[in-house]
């Protein structure tokens, strides 16, 4: 069994990929979960090349949450503890989709996959002394326009950059309400904006979006840049004095008014319990 075990999903590119190779040279044994081994698998052997069999991979389909237990069973039958999970999973889709269980797709991946991920973990964290949970989150939550009686983005017309941003505020929202669950626990765990990144975020954008994204690229961050502040909260004694907390560039920050907002934040624990229960 290995010492310390971390899960990374949405492991196999951009800043999934750097958090990986960061934790990997930490020394950490780790799990890249890919949705799927076409992409997955040239992103493993690069991480072998230089890690040797410290890092494997695992396939999970967020879309379809049913897969995540299935995750979990590969998962356990190979490790008895899990020190850091990892939440970077997600996207942004140009046009309007629906997971297997029938949730718009943005919000179904990038927020109740976290949910599912960490729920479906947590008795494994608890068991691992000193575990944490990390979400990667964004300061798109700022635009958000996020409707809780109306998570779905029901009759209305379709906005990737609002359904993005209403994902990554529910990111926040759900970080917040998690410390205070596991309090007492010994889990430590944070949400993060990782900066606007130069991966392959985006190119499944439609209209303007796709347009105009490719122009400011030379603007944006590398990912191994970017993969910084989410390695820091994994493993830092300064991550580890607190709890609940929003950051970037490894450093504590406020975010927006929303993203403050607790009475929000445990309604939407409360609605994604009910529609999980659905």
């Amino acid at each position: 069994m290995a010492d310390r075990v971390c899960i990374v999903t949405g492991g196999n590119s951009g800043i999934g990929f750097e958090l990986c190779r960061g934790m990997a040279a930490e020394g950490f044994h780790v799990v890249m979960v890919s949705r799927g081994a076409e992409r997955g698998q040239p992103a493993l052997e690069k991480l072998q090349a230089e890690f040797g069999d410290s890092v494997e991979m695992m396939l999970c389909d967020m879309s379809d949450l049913t897969n995540i237990e299935k995750l979990h069973a590969e998962f356990t039958a190979k490790f008895d503890r899990l020190d850091v999970l990892l939440n970077n999973a997600g996207a942004m889709w140009g046009k309007r989709e629906r997971t297997t269980q029938g949730h718009e797709m943005t919000f179904g991946v990038n927020h109740l996959g976290y949910f599912v991920m960490t729920e479906t973990f947590l008795p494994l964290l608890k068991s691992t002394p000193n575990s944490r949970i990390v979400n990667t989150a964004s300061e798109a939550h700022k635009v958000s326009w996020l409707k809780l009686d109306n998570l779905n983005w029901e009759n209305r017309r379709y906005s990737q950059w609002r359904t993005y941003a209403n994902s990554k505020l529910c990111n926040i929202l759900f970080t917040r309400v998690l410390a205070q669950k596991l309090e007492g626990t010994g889990i430590i765990t944070h949400c993060f904006h990782p900066g606007v990144v130069r991966t392959r975020f985006g190119s499944g954008s439609s209209g303007l979006m796709r347009l105009f994204w490719p122009a400011f690229r030379p603007f944006m961050i590398g990912s191994k840049r970017a993969a910084k502040t989410g390695v820091h909260l994994a493993l830092s004694e300064d991550a580890g004095s607190t709890t609940g907390e929003y950051w970037s560039s490894s450093k504590r920050r406020r975010g927006n008014r929303h993203a403050r907002n607790h009475d929000n934040a445990e309604q939407l624990w409360e609605l994604t319990e009910g529609m999980l229960d659905e």
